[in-house]
This record gives structure tokens, C-alpha cells and sequence, in this order.
């Protein structure tokens, strides 16, 4: 990863972000300041990490995703976790590396309307370059692979190339590697990046000594040392003094051999010293120690507070559920005494119906039945009285007779509904009976055939009663009237709650 490409987006990125945030409102003004010294403890991580100076530059750059996350400056936030991922790359601890890789990938996932997604590329980039060094190939692969679409130009494309062409070299897949090493060098021209041109040389040197093209890597070898030097990067001149002195040895030049690896030694001593690390190391120990600390002060006041929300919240569900059992029990007691109110008003209304229905009876079977049945009797003696006399007053007075006895016997159908709130069916049953008795009196020459089972004897309405019986006696009186049959089939079937009336007659007996 080049340390001055990546410093060039920073420079950029923090002139326009802090030219916008200084024209914001009076009400930003502690963000704006909070964002601004996160700039400027990201830049200075950056100058000293180009300069191997991890030891120095980590606090820097710590304090730096401190301050953009408390800024909410997101993708500002991502750079620095990723300036972190990479000087651990750098500095040997390729584990760091890659969880720091991770942290700034978290942050882009849990924002992703504020997200740049280029900055992807980076995060793959630096966990691929992480697992390559710590000798995990294929996960190296994965997140080069990974990287590549979210590459924005040949600059991010041929960093990309060339770290799968490193992995695969590492590999022993030479011919693989080189293909994605003269990838990387595509369109060069397009970008200036010196860091980068020394990384890709330096490979193409490795891959043509182990391919024993000696000359061919002597080649590549002037361009190498070349960009190497103009960059300033230690870890470049490493590289290539390291692939030097590898070259010179194999190809018989033991006197320059020697003389680059007395350089690759010399420069890694003064890089890499066991102070460095302690100071290191010691400082990545105090920081994640204090932030832990402030996470378990933060949670124990989050906690305290939940506390006490619990109890305020209890207090108030108790006095909720109280005043809620109150109303309840009052509500329920006023319920029972309108029920009590309501029975009684029916039991009332009941009992007067009742009795207006009785006193209808006796009025009914008083006056109509009374003056029925004295009109049955004049006609019954004016029958006897005539019985020599014109046979026309004798259908007359015939007529009358049978009116007559016809309207008693519906005033007494009406009486047994009107006094009978309710009636069963096998009362019903016992008056359609009592029906066909009388009609098979007054038809002798008809046989009469009467099935009604009753499966479950259902209440009826004493409407329900009358309608029904009024329906079968209107099917009978039809059939006695009109049929002329010598037998009468009535049927009755009973379904739950459904009756199904059926007749049937037959002219001639067999």
C-alpha cells in the first residue's frame, strides 16, 4: 500500500471537508473543532508511519478514529482504521492488521447511506495484504478479490493485480503471478505512484530470478532500485535490497550480494528495534485498557439508569394495574346490577305478556268460542228440523255446520299456541296427529300414513309452532279436497334444525 497515494486522498478530502464545516451553523462549531483536530492527528500519524516511526504515529492515529467517530465524520473514521490496518501490516503484526481491517469495514456496514464505497477497496485490500504476509494464501486471495470491485481507477486496480500476483508467487504459481504483475503495470502513465512502480518491479525482479531469467531480472532490477529510492520508503528499499542481494548470490556476484544484504540489515535494525515494539505495544495496551474502561463506566451509568427506569416504571405499572383492578371490579359490579335490573324488567314484561295472552284466551274462548258454538247448534237443529224440506237449504245449512265446527277447531289451535311461550316437537308431533284423526273421520274412503321421527326434540317459538302446523294443515286440507287418492303419505324428516314436509298419494291400491 503506498503511504504518499493515500496521503495525497487525505490532503484532498480534509481541504473540502473542512471548507464545508467552518461555513456551518454556530451550533456545529464544537464538531467543526472536534473534526479539524482529528485531521490533524490523522496527518501526523500519517507523516510519521511513512517514516517507520509506528510507535509514534499509533497514538496519533487512535486519537484520530476518536475524533471523527465523535464528529460523526464516518468515512474519515474508516481511513484512519485503515492507516491503522496498514502500519500494523508494516510493522509485523499482521493479526492487528487485519482486525483493524475488520473495524473499518463494521463502521461501513452499520452506515451505509453515508458510506464511501471505495472505501472497501481499502478495507479488503489491507486484510488481503494482512492474511498474505501472515501466510494465509487463499483468504489472501479472497480479499483481493474482493477489493476489485470496488476499485475506482488503474491506480486501485493495479495494487489489486499486484498483491494476487504476490500471493500466487508466494505459491510457487509463477506463470499466474506473472500475469497479474503485467496487469498491474497497465496503463501506468495514467497515475503517478512511485511507492507502487517499486512494489510491482521488485516482484517482476523475484519472479524472473526464481524463473532463473537472470537477465531479464536484472531488467527489471534499475527500475526497482529506482522507484524504491525516489519514494523514501523503508519498506520498499527493504524489499529490494532483500531481492538484490537474492539475484547477485544466485547469478555469481557475491561481492554485490554481499554489499545489499549488509544494506537490507542495517536498514531492518534500525526499523525494527525491540524498543520500538515495547513502546509499541505498550501504548496499544494502555489505549484499548482506557477504552475499555470508559465502556464499562459508560455501561455501569447506561445500567443505573436502566435502574432506575425500571423502578419508576414498576411504580407506574403497579399503580396502573391498581387503578385498573379499581375500575374493573367497579365495572363489573355495575354490570351485575344492570343484569339484575334487566332479568328482572324481562321477568316482568313476561309475565305481564303472559297474562295478556291468558285473558285474550278467555276472551277468545268466552265470546268467538261461545258464539261459534251456538251458531253449530241453530244450524245442527235447523238441519234435524229439515231434513224433508228443499235439499238446497239443506246444503246451506250443511255449510254453516261445517264453518262452524271448522272455527272452533282453529280457536282452539290458536289458544293452544297464544297460552305456550315456547313448545316442544313432540307436541307439535302430538297436534299434527290429533289433525289427521279428524280428517281421517271426516274422509273415511282416505287412508292416512303419518312418519315423523323426531331425532332431538328442539324448542320452538309459539309462532314457529302455529307457522308450522298452519303449513301442514294447508298440505292436507289440498290433498283431502282435490287429490280424490285412497292413500296419503305425509313424511316428516327432521336435520339438526330443519324439517322437510313431504306428501304423496296414490289413486289405486295394489
Amino acid at each position: 500500500m503506498s503511504h504518499s497515494h493515500i496521503l495525497c486522498i487525505v490532503v484532498i478530502l480534509g481541504f473540502f471537508s473542512c471548507k464545508e464545516k467552518y461555513s456551518a451553523p454556530a451550533e456545529n462549531i464544537e464538531a467543526v473543532a472536534t473534526d479539524s483536530l482529528a485531521f490533524q492527528n490523522y496527518n501526523k500519524g500519517i507523516e510519521l508511519a511513512g517514516k517507520y516511526e509506528f510507535e509514534n504515529a499509533l497514538p496519533y492515529l487512535l486519537k484520530s478514529v476518536d475524533g471523527f467517530e465523535k464528529a460523526n465524520n464516518i468515512n474519515s473514521q474508516v481511513k484512519a482504521l485503515n492507516r491503522i490496518s496498514l502500519s500494523y501490516h508494516d510493522f509485523g503484526n499482521y493479526n492487528k492488521g487485519i482486525e483493524y481491517a475488520y473495524l473499518a469495514k463494521k463502521v461501513l456496514d452499520e452506515h451505509p447511506q453515508q458510506a464511501n464505497k471505495n472505501l472497501y477497496w481499502y478495507v479488503y485490500n489491507n486484510a488481503g495484504i494482512n492474511y498474505d504476509d501472515s501466510k494465509r494464501p487463499q483468504q489472501a486471495i479472497e480479499e483481493h478479490l474482493k477489493a476489485l470491485p470496488y476499485a475506482i481507477d488503474a491506480s486501485d486496480s493495479s495494487y489489486s493485480y499486484n498483491n494476487l500476483g504476490n500471493t500466487y508467487k508466494k505459491l510457487n504459481r509463477l506463470d499466474k503471478a506473472e500475469t497479474y504483475f503485467k496487469l498491474s503495470l497497465t496503463n501506468p502513465h495514467s497515475y503517478k505512484d512511485d511507492y507502487h512502480f517499486a512494489t510491482v518491479y521488485s516482484n517482476m525482479v523475484d519472479i524472473e530470478r526464481l524463473k532463473k531469467n537472470y537477465k531479464q531480472a536484472q531488467y527489471y532490477l534499475d527500475s526497482a532500485l529506482h522507484y524504491a529510492t525516489i519514494s523514501n520508503s523503508p519498506e520498499k528499499l527493504l524489499d529490494i535490497y532483500y531481492y538484490t542481494y537474492q539475484l547477485k548470490s544466485e547469478s555469481g556476484d557475491h561481492r554485490s550480494a554481499s554489499g545489499f544484504l549488509n544494506k537490507y540489515v542495517q536498514l531492518k535494525d534500525s526499523l525494527f528495534t525491540s524498543e520500538k515494539n515495547d513502546a509499541l505495544l505498550h501504548y496499544q495496551t494502555k489505549y484499548e485498557t482506557e477504552k475499555k474502561e470508559k465502556q464499562i463506566t459508560e455501561q455501569k451509568l447506561v445500567s443505573k439508569q436502566k435502574n432506575l427506569w425500571l423502578i419508576l416504571m414498576t411504580i407506574t405499572m403497579s399503580a396502573g394495574l391498581l387503578f385498573f383492578w379499581y375500575y374493573r371490579q367497579k365495572t363489573n359490579l355495575e354490570q351485575k346490577q344492570l343484569a339484575l335490573e334487566n332479568q328482572l324488567l324481562q321477568e316482568q314484561t313476561h309475565s305481564k305478556i303472559q297474562e295478556q295472552r291468558l285473558e285474550i284466551s278467555r276472551e277468545l274462548h268466552d265470546s268467538l268460542g261461545s258464539q261459534l258454538t251456538f251458531i253449530k247448534s241453530v244450524s245442527d237443529s235447523l238441519l234435524n228440523a229439515s231434513e224433508k224440506s228443499n235439499n238446497n237449504l239443506n246444503a246451506r245449512i250443511n255449510t254453516l255446520s261445517e264453518f262452524s265446527e271448522n272455527s272452533i277447531a282453529e280457536l282452539k289451535n290458536t289458544i293452544w299456541a297464544l297460552n305456550s311461550q315456547q313448545l316442544n316437537l313432540s307436541e307439535l308431533k302430538l297436534k299434527m296427529l290429533n289433525f289427521i284423526s279428524s280428517a281421517s273421520e271426516a274422509k273415511e274412503s282416505m287412508q292416512f300414513h303419518f312418519l315423523f321421527n323426531i331425532g332431538r326434540d328442539y324448542q320452538l317459538s309459539s309462532r314457529q309452532a302455529i307457522n308450522l302446523f298452519r303449513v301442514f294443515q294447508e298440505i292436507l286440507n289440498n290433498t283431502i279436497k282435490y287429490a280424490e287418492a285412497k292413500d296419503v303419505f305425509i313424511d316428516i324428516s327432521q336435520i339438526e334444525k330443519n324439517l322437510t314436509i313431504k306428501n304423496f298419494r296414490q289413486r289405486h291400491r295394489f
